[in-house]
């Protein structure tokens, strides 16, 4: 018996071992087929994909093995969603072991770069609701917490966005909810730098009380209130054509914003325009643009113009756009400066 047999035989499974351990490393980190090497070129198809459908400039994906994280502020839900199926598709489904994107984590943002910070409050029977965007998760909880203060049940549904918060926005978001939650029911926006307020109060003295709240927002904000109580409406004239379209958007309420484009105008429509008529009345600048979609042409904008001007609104500066975007069943209103609209004509 060969006495170096033993020796022979465990050097062999040595070198055996060891060229398992080469490949193994090979095969995990420097082959075509690693792990490293796959989450490469999964990389580089996630962002072809997001360059193909033009979603490169915002959207951020990084691989952590076959497993996608999109990140950044998209300019809108639309853009969003593209960009997610976009690198869900960038590669073929392979799998894990395929070597396949596995899944996809959407850790978007919606941005408002037009809009800026939105927040809009509705308020219906003691039920509130706050929907919109804060400038950080920490703005996002002080609002839930202001609105679960004034009331218990309130439903607060807030964004982060990419917007920057102006001083005082925490202080003009408290006076906003402060000041709607008096009201029977109304309807609150803060946009940009501008607050304004829309409902009906329980009395003349609550009326009189919350419009004259509203008249002092904190710097820099501006802002505007319209609130009807009985036959009396407390409001205070605006020069301001922003603050204008925002008071009208609040005098609409919760279910005017959207307005249906059929014929008869419903009831809550009316009184929702004649509020709108009402709140325009205030506005000392800028012409009332409403828009309807093309098949119904202008005879939906003359079954609105009637409430709009029992409301208080000047005939003469309501404009109508016959021809809404592609798709469009709704019909909108709009506060703008005069030249500010196209293809406009001027209601007679």
């Amino acid at each position: 018996m060969n006495r170096f047999a033993p020796l022979i035989r465990h050097r062999g499974l040595l070198i055996a071992a060891g060229v398992f351990i080469l490949f193994g490393i090979w095969a995990v980190y420097l082959s075509p087929w690693s792990a490293r090497a796959m989450e490469a070129r999964l990389g580089a198809a996630a962002e072809a994909g997001l360059e193909r459908v033009g979603e490169q400039g915002w959207a951020v994906v990084e691989m952590r093995g076959q497993r996608a994280i999109i990140s950044g502020y998209a300019p809108s839900e639309d853009a969003r969603a593209r960009a997610v199926r976009a690198v869900r598709q960038a590669d073929w489904a392979g799998g894990a072991v395929a070597g396949g994107v596995t899944r996809v984590v959407d850790e978007t943002r919606l941005a408002l770069p037009e809009a800026g910070l939105a927040l809009r409050a509705d308020l219906d029977r003691n039920a509130l609701v706050v929907r919109g965007f804060a400038p950080d998760p920490g703005a996002a909880s002080r609002v839930e917490e202001i609105a679960r203060v004034l009331i218990a049940d309130a439903d607060v549904f807030l964004e982060e966005s990419a917007g920057q918060m102006p001083d005082g926005w925490e202080a003009a978001v408290r006076l906003l909810l402060g000041e709607l939650v008096r009201l029977e029911e109304g309807t609150a926006f803060l946009l940009d730098e501008g607050l304004a307020l829309a409902g009906f109060a329980g009395s003349i003295q609550t009326g009189e009380s919350v419009a004259g709240g509203m008249m002092s927002p904190p710097p820099p904000f501006g802002s505007a209130a319209h609130v009807r109580a009985g036959n009396t409406v407390f409001a205070a004239p605006l020069r301001s054509v922003a603050l204008c379209d925002l008071l009208v958007q609040a005098a609409l309420g919760p279910d005017g914003s959207a307005l249906e484009a059929r014929l008869p105008i419903s009831p809550d429509a009316v009184e929702a325009l004649a509020e709108a008529g009402s709140a325009f009345s205030r506005c000392q600048r800028g012409e009332l643009v409403i828009t309807t979609p093309s098949r119904s042409g202008t005879a939906i904008a003359e079954g609105l113009m009637s409430p709009l001007i029992a409301g208080g609104a000047d005939p003469l500066r309501l404009m109508v756009r016959a021809s809404g975007p592609a798709g469009e069943t709704g019909v909108t209103l709009e506060v703008i400066a005069r030249g500010g609209a196209e293809d406009v004509s001027e209601a007679s």
